[in-house]
């Protein structure tokens, strides 16, 4: 038993034999979560000699040639992944071995010294479930774009102050959520409301799946409340849309996005001055470019450049990188299938509602997960449970697809 103690006198109420059978449940449940993901995985043996393998290869002294620098990216890619998995395990192990010593010990003492242990035993469980429940989203997290990180793109919509505002929460939200998930928010670009709030914020969401986790939130988000900027302090419903793509642009070789047919004749490309935070325009000249993809209707914009070349170069590639999520979760062949219909039901679809008046409510217009708490949503506290039932829900409706076309 690698932490736990044999006392503790956090609890002392009475343990009695009706609880030891839940906690003898619990642990059942525990433990075939425990062995699940134990089967999900790479045998801990096979693991250790992976490791062992790609470190050997980091230690040959050409490993940091310049020649070398591709295949070095893969290789320290590669043992960070199966380093962070091995500890992973290791984890499971430990809490799965705390529990299993603290319930060994619970069954052999009276009722009434049980209870000494039984805060150990839980809080063992919950480590091993919480972690548990995040593996198994993992897994879902298989498409070829969700390792990437993610761009948000934030817009007000109709409403004004209130819309203007209400993206300005939403961006909070998202950069609590990010922090509490071990993410890298970045703001990229943002255009500040006339009054309050945001008409646009763009972040740069970084770390581990980033894409693949938040790619559900695409979509419009609806509030209703009782609106601070109306005279009359009356109910008002406002929306903000939420575009979220992959950003692949790490992939530098220009060979391979030239492989990416979009035609000119395409595109409708507009030049502006890159405005700063606070609104100010930043440069006297029209360097910044968005480019619009007139079949589907797509729009990105990028201004992180002085150079007009470097931004359009960057916008295009953005372009071509939401193109292919969409082949992707679309299922077309090639980027001309997509169809503008096809754009508006997988961007632009209403996917949530937040409602602070008259009641409180927080409702997955999709999956119907809720919650009242909305305080805490919009503290990005419950966002991860509301993402975790989205994306068991799409595995599920995609199993269904499946067997249906079998």
């Amino acid at each position: 038993m690698s932490s736990l103690s044999t006392a503790s006198t956090s609890s002392t109420t009475t343990f009695t034999d009706t609880e030891l059978t839940e906690v003898k449940r619990d642990f059942q449940s525990a433990t075939e979560l425990y062995r699940k993901n134990l089967a999900s995985t790479t045998k801990l043996p096979a693991l250790q000699s992976q490791i062992a393998d790609l470190e050997t290869e980091q230690s040959q002294p050409d490993f940091w040639d310049e020649a070398n620098t591709s295949r070095a990216a893969i290789v320290n890619a590669q043992v960070s992944t199966a380093t962070r998995l091995l500890t992973r395990i290791q984890a499971w192990q430990e809490w799965h071995g705390d529990a299993q010593a603290a319930l060994e010990i619970l069954s052999q003492l009276a009722s009434e010294e049980r209870a000494m242990l039984l805060d150990e035993f839980r809080s063992a469980i919950a480590r091993l479930r919480e972690d548990s429940d995040r593996f198994e989203l993992e897994l879902l997290l298989s498409g070829p774009y969700d390792h990437a990180p993610a761009r948000l793109l934030l817009t007000a919509g109709a409403g004004g102050t209130e819309a203007n505002d209400w993206v300005g929460d939403l961006k909070r939200m998202y950069q609590r959520h990010c922090e509490a998930m071990g993410l890298s928010c970045v703001v990229q670009d943002e255009q500040a409301g006339e009054a309050v709030g945001y008409k646009s914020v763009e972040l740069l969401v970084s770390g581990d799946n980033a894409y693949g986790w938040l790619q559900g939130e695409k979509g419009a988000h609806r509030m209703v409340r009782l609106s601070p900027f109306n005279a009359n302090n009356k109910r008002q419903t406002t929306f903000a849309g939420v575009d979220v793509a992959p950003d692949i642009l790490n992939q530098d070789d220009d060979a391979y996005w030239n492989t990416i047919d979009v035609p000119e004749s395409e595109l409708e490309i507009t030049t502006m001055r890159a405005g700063g935070k606070g609104g100010q325009n930043v440069n006297k000249v029209n360097s910044a470019v968005r480019i619009k993809h007139l079949p589907s209707g797509l729009q990105v914009k990028c201004a992180q450049e002085r150079s007009q070349s470097m931004n359009k170069n960057i916008a295009l590639k953005r372009l071509k990188a939401q193109l292919l999520a969409i082949v992707q979760e679309q299922r077309v062949a090639e980027i001309k299938e997509i169809r503008g219909d096809m754009v508006e039901a997988s961007w632009g679809a209403q996917i949530r509602n937040y409602v602070f008046h008259p009641y409180k409510m927080v409702k997955d217009q999709r999956t119907g997960w809720e919650t009242s708490n909305v305080q805490a949503f919009m503290d990005g506290d419950l966002l991860e449970e509301c993402i975790g039932s989205f994306l068991r829900h799409k595995a599920e409706e995609q199993r269904k697809e499946q067997i249906a076309n079998e």
